[in-house]
């Protein structure tokens, strides 16, 4: 099976394929510009490597945080894909494929630099007993983490490799399915548009 994972949530827009078969990425590209290229690009290494759609097996996405419009039309291409295709969908997020990058632990508090001195945050469910280490720590960096692999999209792979989702002896992979409603951007705020 051929596993096809997007990301555009960060400066880099991303794509890879990975091949369980060979135990190997067989397509993949990290680059600079709109999110709105990757389509174009996919097509054109597609056709470069003699690759169709049909090939695919699994998707695999980012939800973010990160870029509103990246992350939008990342989503939108999974979709139309999972829909047309009839495909499973993997999902993560930003934080999770940071921990896998950056080698922590499932539970270390993060956060991720976002547009204007601002930041994306993740804390676990014992919020209250790690606030106040936690700012004091953001203050001093030591909790603040920025990707360093280029292609995300690889990386969202080897978590789901990680997570170990595709083995036969487990029924995570029963549970991946396409339901569109579950296919939503991580966000700080709702998104406020047209507001004022």
């Amino acid at each position: 099976m051929k596993i096809l994972a997007l990301d555009s949530s960060q400066n880099l827009q991303s794509f890879a394929v990975y091949d369980t078969i060979q135990e190997k990425f067989i397509l993949g590209e990290a680059f600079p510009g709109k999110s709105s290229e990757i389509i174009e690009k996919l097509k054109n290494s597609f056709s470069h490597n003699q690759l169709k759609l049909k090939d695919i097996g699994l998707l695999a996405v980012n939800l973010g945080p990160g870029s509103f419009t990246g992350i939008r039309n990342a989503l939108c291409i999974i979709k139309t894909l999972a829909l047309e295709l009839k495909l499973k969908v993997f999902t993560t997020n930003s934080f999770e494929l940071l921990r896998l990058e950056k080698k922590l632990s499932d539970n270390t508090p993060i956060a991720i630099p976002a547009f204007k001195n601002n930041f994306f945050i993740s804390l676990d469910s014992n919020y209250d007993s790690l606030k106040t280490n936690f700012f004091s720590a953001i203050m001093t960096e030591t909790a603040l983490y920025e990707f360093s692999c280029e292609n995300l999209s690889e990386l969202i792979i080897r978590l789901l490799l990680r997570k170990n989702i595709l083995s036969e002896t487990k029924s995570d992979f029963d549970v991946l399915k396409f339901d569109p409603n579950i296919l939503k951007p991580y966000y700080l705020r709702e998104p406020s548009v047209g507001k004022k």
